[in-house]
């Protein structure tokens, strides 16, 4: 089931913002934002993201996706989305990848949904890592990759701090069905991608085995 990342966008709005003009508008965003005077934040946000404010373009996708302020419009939110996932916002690519991988607002497309869930993985994002191990469990989009679906939650659960996550419980169903050797791969490759520093390149290094 698809929850867009609507708390992130407090977090994003509460970041430290005190050396760019700019700033002071995203300030008034926020206030407007947390208040519930979304029109307007919006007055404060549009114009920061047409002038291409990553920040405030992920907003824009939040409050098109949510209908804060404005009417929802689906595919409003996934072109505002686009722009911020385009620029390396991995709130943004996590939302794009979950709109693709369950149609909200557009087709179903599993194989557009791993390439954004990957980038945000690639930076961290627990959900991105367990939804994209769940694209790697089922082969949706990609080549099954069990030993890999594997890492990928273990990842996530180590990066969230505890087991009680969806990456956990997918990892215990996962387990259950398969065998020991391929469990104990997963875990060597496990550590290899919790090294510092080596997420993406490790995990870049994994897929382009022959």
């Amino acid at each position: 089931m698809y929850m867009p990342l609507i708390n992130i966008l407090v977090f994003c709005f509460c970041l430290v913002l005190a050396v760019h003009p700019a700033f002071a508008d995203f300030d008034e965003a926020n206030a407007a934002f947390i208040a519930g005077d979304y029109n307007k934040a919006l007055k404060e946000l549009r114009p920061l993201a047409e002038k291409g404010d990553l920040r405030s373009q992920y907003a824009m996708g939040v409050f098109y996706e949510n209908g804060f302020g404005v009417e929802k419009d689906l595919q409003q939110a996934a072109t505002w989305y686009l722009m911020a996932a385009e620029q390396g916002n991995s709130d943004a690519q996590y939302n794009l990848g979950a709109m693709n991988e369950h149609g909200v607002g557009i087709p179903v497309n599993y194989v557009t949904a791993a390439r954004w869930y990957r980038m945000a993985a690639e930076q961290g994002d627990i959900d991105a890592l367990s939804n994209l191990g769940v694209l790697y469990q089922n082969g949706q989009g990609v080549v099954q990759d069990k030993v890999l679906a594997m890492a990928l939650y273990n990842v996530s659960v180590a990066f969230a701090g505890g087991d009680k996550t969806q990456a956990a419980q997918n990892r215990q169903i996962l387990a259950n069905q398969m065998v020991l050797d391929d469990v104990k791969k997963a875990l060597q490759f496990t550590e290899e991608l919790l090294k510092p520093g080596n997420l993406k390149t490790g995990l870049e290094a994994y897929l382009q085995q022959p």
